[in-house]
């Protein structure tokens, strides 16, 4: 085992929670030490093939398997930053209603709108959150032509991408350095306040002494490829890996209490579909509209596109829709996310190195918030001048006229033949002063456990219906800072 390191707090994890922590705390004074399992890329190596860029960046090559009666793929980071290296950059604050609901249904105190409010201000300074500068681009400017069609409730997303000059490389990194990632922001101003980041490092172990937390067993993945074993003392220990591996790493370490039993998801259905005009949406940014008219079950917005998605999202009917990659210039790629009211949990696996054992059952209000939204998007594209869809459903190659869409507003999609991802993950260890649900309190103390934190995507009560990002940061801040404060008053 190489020599212990020592950090008065240790961080795992550098995504959207992370780095929020880590930055707040060095901040305020505070020696931090943040142990990240993916590299540090350096900008030249952003925005490269799909090939590479699922090399370096992701988790498992972007093949994450959620098992269940509906297998679900799932998609995230592994690098330094996270999934924010990887994502589009959308940004939502939670909505007010479902704040409310965390507050009724879980007791998480000082999460109302007044009470976020700086903290999400904060973040938006940091991450530079602004609109797309005109003009959209083509594949935005049909879907608002379907939305216009329908007379349905819609709004432009703001991003966290000052400057973006629409290259089509937000999911192998930025390679302009438009989008603000934690890599670009709030790492930086990490280490500018003396946090140390050290990559290739994957926590194994939380130590501990009784219910005391006292550091992190890792291991150190060197140049050469070789490992070793490092234990990093700590006298607060903040996990923010992530909304599976945070409860891996909790449970093997023996902290089970209301950890990983409540894993939720937004099953998201992606389509493609063919139009007479030219979108080129394989070289620029991907449609930065989302309708909100049937909020909170189901949203519908634009989805990343190249070659490669599009023969993926086709495979489901290759012989009956392969010919469309030919039109792959005229085709775009738009999504219908539902809130996500299954059940999902996260296991280590009993074997090899511990990783996530992922499940989540599909609910029957999923499948038919789906199975509605699929006839809802298909329309609307439709309306929007498409000569065709291609939902990503085995045995449905095509829908070529409103009344094969709106069948879908009364039948269920088939089970079995629904090719479901998702990108967003949350919950899997609650906070709130629920002792009855909750993993944590309200700022993300683990009940029963001194010394021990949780600052991540995992601590959000449930589902927020939104894109997550801005409501972890959010929050972290908020814990942090609530921390620091404690820490301060002894």
């Amino acid at each position: 085992m190489s020599k212990a390191l020592r950090g008065q707090i240790v961080v795992v994890g550098s995504g959207a929670g992370g780095a929020t922590t880590a930055c707040s705390l060095a901040q305020a004074g505070f020696d931090v030490v943040v142990l990240e399992e993916g590299m540090r890329h350096p900008i030249e190596s952003y925005g490269c093939n799909a090939t590479d860029g699922m090399r370096r960046f992701y988790r498992n090559r972007g093949m994450t398997p959620i098992v269940g009666g509906v297998p679900i793929g799932y998609v995230e980071g592994c690098c330094l930053g996270g999934s924010t290296e990887v994502n589009c950059g959308f940004w939502h604050r939670v909505p007010p209603e479902v704040a409310l609901r965390w507050r009724a249904q879980y007791d998480l105190q000082d999460c109302e709108p007044d009470d976020l409010e700086p903290h999400f201000c904060w973040a938006e300074e940091q991450t530079s959150v602004s609109p797309h500068p005109e003009p959209l681009p083509a594949s935005t400017q049909v879907f608002a032509r379907g939305i216009e069609a329908m007379g349905w409730r819609y709004q432009q997303v703001p991003r966290t991408a000052r400057g973006c000059i629409g290259d089509n490389t937000c999911a192998s990194g930025c390679r302009s350095g438009a989008k603000q990632s934690m890599a670009r922001t709030l790492i930086p101003a990490a280490e500018a306040a003396g946090a140390r980041f050290l990559t290739g490092c994957k926590a194994t172990m939380l130590l501990r002494r009784g219910s005391r937390v006292t550091g992190v067993l890792a291991e150190v993945t060197h140049e050469d490829g070789s490992s070793s074993l490092a234990r990093i003392d700590a006298e607060h220990v903040f996990v923010c890996a992530g909304p599976t591996q945070t409860p891996s790493l909790l449970r093997r370490s023996g902290i089970k209490f209301h950890v990983g039993d409540t894993l939720r998801i937004h099953p998201m259905l992606k389509v493609a579909a063919r139009f007479d005009e030219p979108l080129d949406s394989q070289s620029s940014v991907l449609p930065l509209l989302q309708v909100k008219e049937f909020w909170p079950d189901l949203s519908i917005g634009g989805a990343f596109y190249s070659s490669g998605h599009l023969a993926m999202l086709l495979s489901d009917n290759w012989p009956e829709t392969s010919q469309a990659m030919n039109d792959a210039k005229s085709i775009g790629a738009w999504y219908v996310a539902v809130k996500g009211n299954g059940k999902g949990s996260v296991r280590p696996s009993m074997t090899g190195d511990g990783a996530p054992m992922i499940r989540y059952e599909l609910s029957n209000e999923d499948l038919r918030h789906l199975s509605q939204g699929l006839a809802r998007l298909a329309t609307l594209l439709l309306a929007a001048g498409a000569r065709e869809v291609f939902p990503s459903v085995h045995g449905i190659p095509t829908i070529r006229s409103k009344l094969d869409a709106i069948r879908w507003l009364d039948d269920l999609l088939p089970r079995g033949a629904v090719s479901l991802t998702t990108v967003h993950a949350f919950s899997s260890c609650p906070i709130g002063e629920r002792n009855d649900r909750c993993a944590a309190d309200s700022f993300g103390r683990v009940h029963g456990f001194e010394g021990l934190y949780i600052n991540d995507a995992s601590i959000l009560p449930d589902s927020p219906g939104v894109n997550p990002q801005g409501t972890v940061m959010a929050l972290a801040r908020r814990n942090a800072l609530h921390f620091a404060e404690t820490m301060r008053n002894g």
